[in-house]
């Protein structure tokens, strides 16, 4: 049974650590892609060492919005380097791309939300900042007046 995981990358394809690791195909590219480590052949004892993937969408280390979402088949063997720390964490040396999913899907359930959610903002005007920030000094001073009516 082969195992499905997820890779998170910029949107030119390479890898968010170095910018140096193709994991997407180049457009118009016909046929199977294979990523491999560029130097390791077995799995290292640290990051420079592996290639890493995760076992979930929404768990992808070191991954930014915005990017894109590849599915990626392990070749050869996957270690689990930090299973305390990162449980969704896997490592290998070489991951055969078998597709990619809609980007918003690293966000979440609420994906779709959260990404027009941070587009939005992007494009918020000086006007828009300004009332944003009176609504929040308005909600923080009621917090802290209510807070203060309550110790009283």
């Amino acid at each position: 049974m082969t195992t499905t995981y997820f890779k998170a990358v910029r949107h030119d394809g390479t890898d968010f650590h170095t910018g140096t690791v193709q994991w997407a195909p180049p457009e118009g590219h016909e046929g199977e892609w294979i990523v491999r480590h560029p130097a390791a052949t077995e799995i290292g004892d640290d990051a420079s060492g592996y290639l890493s993937v995760a076992t979930v969408a929404t768990d992808c280390t070191a991954m930014s919005w915005p990017c894109r979402l590849l599915t990626v088949e392990a070749i050869g063997d996957v270690t689990i380097p930090s299973p305390s720390d990162l449980p969704s964490k896997r490592a290998g040396v070489a991951f055969r791309v078998t597709g990619e999913l809609p980007a918003h899907e690293a966000l979440g359930p609420q994906g779709e939300a959260a990404a027009a959610l941070i587009d939005r903002a992007r494009r918020l005007t000086a006007d828009e900042l300004d009332s944003l920030a009176a609504a929040w000094g308005a909600a923080w001073d009621a917090a802290l007046n209510a807070a203060r009516c309550l110790l009283k």
